[in-house]
């Protein structure tokens, strides 16, 4: 992946967002695509203007299906999930569905949730886009998550896919 451009775009690819009543900053923290494979992604923070993991937060990307970014991210969440430093299982833990509104339509996706702290992950597919959220003190099953084809009203924007 590079993070130069975003030129390529996998076909069917949608990018996804908190919809446009979240309080706080909408960001766009990183983005690439592959002109060999077509894999494209797009990762949005939704929270404090600065990057601050202990506060209310939201984190999606958007991932081509079958990118190697989506695993990537899950296993980099899943980090989080467990304490730092503390030693967990091979492969992922249990999962639970949980319910996250997706375009308007109620969509299930598989949920992490570690009783010892507030910190969430969770990952579902919507056609062609895999999709790796994680949270911090919100309830994923509040979320609505919109498609969206313009970022320009995020910090830190890039030119247009496509």
């Amino acid at each position: 992946m590079n993070d130069q451009g975003t030129s390529g775009s996998a076909e069917g690819f949608s990018v996804f967002a908190v919809d446009a009543n979240w309080p706080e900053s909408r960001q766009v923290m990183g983005h690439g695509s592959d002109q060999v494979t077509g894999d494209i992604y797009v990762r949005l923070w939704f929270g404090s203007p600065y990057y601050d993991p202990q506060v209310e937060h939201v984190t999606v990307l958007s991932a081509s299906s079958g990118n190697a970014e989506a695993g990537e991210t899950l296993e980099r969440a899943l980090e989080m999930y467990y304490h730092p430093g503390e030693e967990h299982p091979a492969g992922l833990p249990a999962s639970e569905p949980v319910t996250i509104t997706t375009d308007g339509k109620p969509m299930t996706f598989e949920l992490w949730r570690n009783s010892s702290n507030r910190y969430w992950v969770a990952r579902g597919c919507v056609e062609s886009t895999e999709l790796v959220l994680s949270g911090f003190e919100i309830e994923p099953s509040e979320l609505s998550l919109v498609r969206v084809s313009d970022l320009t009203s995020f910090s830190n924007p890039f030119p247009p896919l496509g």
